[in-house]
This record gives structure tokens, C-alpha cells and sequence, in this order.
């Protein structure tokens, strides 16, 4: 009975996701054509292409946080560690791309420290230390709100668009909630 009740909880909390999913790209839909008809009458120049690409680059960031919150609903802790391990990795690619792109000396030593840093903090937290998972949470948040106010940057280095930007911010947040979610297991921990 209990395998039961989980399987129908997770396609109750698998349908609430589809329908956020579902109701903010209507939302999206409908402002991103109020914004670039506003945007025509100004004589800014913005065509039916741009107008897709943003719709289907906030589509692709709904589906991919959407489809981490709902492997996080049903396995918190596996996807937390996993994500950040995985923000770790990215990290020290973006560090690679830092030093070779010739930005700032300070931007790649960062990253490759907080890539260095986060799957080690993922491996000691997943055995349970609640040091490491506390020190880990506060670098995904932190690295995550600079991100997420960062994207505009992010988005102009990359030549992507603001949406497709904004993933990465909404996974390192997604993670954060993930590991908070397990919060119980660290009580006792040392």
C-alpha cells in the first residue's frame, strides 16, 4: 500500500509541475507578445524570430526546472548532491573559458575554487557531514544569486538569450531546495 500512495503522490506533485509549467508559458505567451507589439510602436526593431526564440528558450527553461523539481520532490538527496557536484564541474569549465576568454584573472580563480570546492563538499555531505552540507548550501546560494543577478553578463559573454541564461541560476536554486529538504538527516550530524 505505502508504494501505492508514493506513486500516486508523485504523479499528483508530476501534475501540479505540468500545470505551472503549463500556465506560465500561457502567461509568457501572451506578455511577450503585449512586449515586443509595445516595442514595435517605439520603432525597435523586433521580428517574429526573436519572438519565437524567446518563447521557446523560456519553454526550454520551464521544462528543465520543472523536470529538476520534480527529481527532487521524489529524491531529494540524490539530486542535490548530484546537481552540485555537477555546478562544481561547470564551474571549473567556466573557469577554463574564463582564463582562455581573457576575463578578469579573479573571475577564473574563483570558479575554479568553488569548482574545486562543491563536489568535495557534495561527497563529505552525502556521508553525512553537516559542516559540509551547510558550507555547501551557502555556496550554491551564493553562487547562485550572483548568477541569477548576473545573467545579463552571462548572456552577453555566451550570446544567449536572458532565458537561456537564467537556467543555471534556476538549477543552483533548485539544488539549494533539494538540500534543504533533507535538512532532517543533519540534526545529529556531525
Amino acid at each position: 500500500m505505502p508504494e501505492r500512495t508514493t506513486r500516486e503522490q508523485a504523479m499528483r506533485t508530476a501534475g501540479v509541475i505540468a500545470g505551472g509549467i503549463a500556465s506560465a508559458n500561457t502567461v509568457f505567451w501572451f506578455l511577450s507578445d503585449l512586449y515586443f507589439d509595445s516595442h514595435k510602436l517605439t520603432g525597435d526593431i523586433f521580428d517574429a524570430v526573436g519572438l519565437r526564440g524567446a518563447r521557446l528558450a523560456f519553454f526550454v527553461l520551464s521544462a528543465v526546472v520543472g523536470s529538476a523539481v520534480f527529481a527532487a520532490a521524489l529524491a531529494p538527496r540524490v539530486i542535490g548532491h548530484v546537481l552540485a557536484s555537477l555546478i562544481g564541474l561547470a564551474s571549473i569549465a567556466a573557469a577554463i573559458g574564463a582564463f582562455v576568454g581573457g576575463l578578469p584573472a579573479v573571475v577564473g580563480c574563483f570558479l575554479l575554487v568553488v569548482g574545486g570546492l562543491m563536489p568535495m563538499l557534495a561527497w563529505k555531505s552525502w556521508h553525512h557531514s553537516r559542516a559540509a552540507w551547510a558550507f555547501l548550501i551557502a555556496m550554491v546560494v551564493v553562487c547562485g544569486g550572483c548568477d541569477f543577478f548576473g545573467a545579463t553578463k552571462v548572456r552577453g559573454v555566451l550570446g544567449v538569450g536572458l532565458w537561456t541564461a537564467l537556467i543555471f541560476p534556476a538549477l543552483q536554486f533548485v539544488t539549494v531546495a533539494a538540500l534543504a529538504m533533507i535538512r532532517g538527516e543533519y540534526r545529529e550530524a556531525t
